[in-house]
């Protein structure tokens, strides 16, 4: 064979190993877009996290089992759980996928080991907190969380407290600490009972407390059980609001 014949013959394989080397390639980009999909969104915390329909939340000593499901009418995959512990408090997030629908639900079964008791149970989004579980009440689901719910934007209320009708629920946290600022807390469902039972709207006072007792904010409102839910907000300035737009 000469010269030109072994060069006509080793333009083939040049070819494949280009061909070869090519695939090679996409395949990597497609693997690393892939985990990056499934595990790299984890780098950025809580800001990655998406809001969960929580069926189930149940606290033992070294752990919290939470299941649920993705909310959302378009199919998205569970991609997985991010979680922080502190102070008693679990805050827990989870994220979902488009690209993982086709061949995961979004259903969801996930246990957190933890360190400590754990008082409290909070879901965690990039823009919002709501109590999943709290020692005092356990676990109920938020589509029977009927009633009034109350943010805080002060970091100095050691109590919240909601009365009416001769009685009163809400109160001090499980650690004796100052309410977080800065999500929804969820005060009872009995209020949204008494509204019912009674036909009509029914007043209410909403109270928020320093540590020594001082009156920081108080409004009184009505609660219509045909709104069912009635988000509140206790701002820097001591003004008690209604958020319209939450959520």
């Amino acid at each position: 064979m000469d010269a030109s014949e072994q060069k006509l013959g080793s333009r083939p394989l040049k070819a494949w190993k280009r061909i070869v080397i090519a695939l090679a390639v996409a395949a990597a980009i497609l693997a690393a877009v892939f985990l990056a999909g499934r595990y790299g969104w984890k780098l950025l915390g809580f800001r990655a996290c998406q809001g969960a329909g929580i069926e189930a939340v149940e606290v033992s000593e070294d752990k919290v089992h939470i299941s649920g499901f993705y909310p959302g009418s378009f199919p998205e995959g569970f991609c997985g759980c991010y979680s922080e512990e502190r102070d008693g408090m679990l805050y827990v997030g989870f994220r979902f996928s488009a690209v993982f629908g086709f061949f995961e639900t979004g259903d969801f079964d996930v246990t957190v080991p933890v360190k400590g008791e754990i008082s409290e149970v909070i879901l965690k989004t990039s823009r919002n907190e709501s109590a999943l579980w709290e020692r005092e009440t356990g676990f109920l689901p938020q589509s029977e969380r009927y009633g009034v719910y109350v943010k805080l934007e002060r970091d100095d209320i050691f109590s919240v407290s909601m009365s009416y009708d001769g009685s009163s629920s809400g109160g001090l946290r499980a650690d004796g600490g100052a309410w977080e600022s800065g999500k929804y807390v969820f005060m009872d469902n009995d209020i949204m009972m008494a509204a019912k039972d009674a036909e009509a709207p029914v007043p209410f006072t909403i109270t928020a407390k320093g540590k020594d007792g001082t009156v920081l904010a108080t409004r009184k409102l009505h609660f219509d059980a045909d709104k069912e839910k009635m988000y509140l907000t206790v701002t820097a300035d001591g003004q008690i609001v209604e958020d319209e737009a939450v959520i």
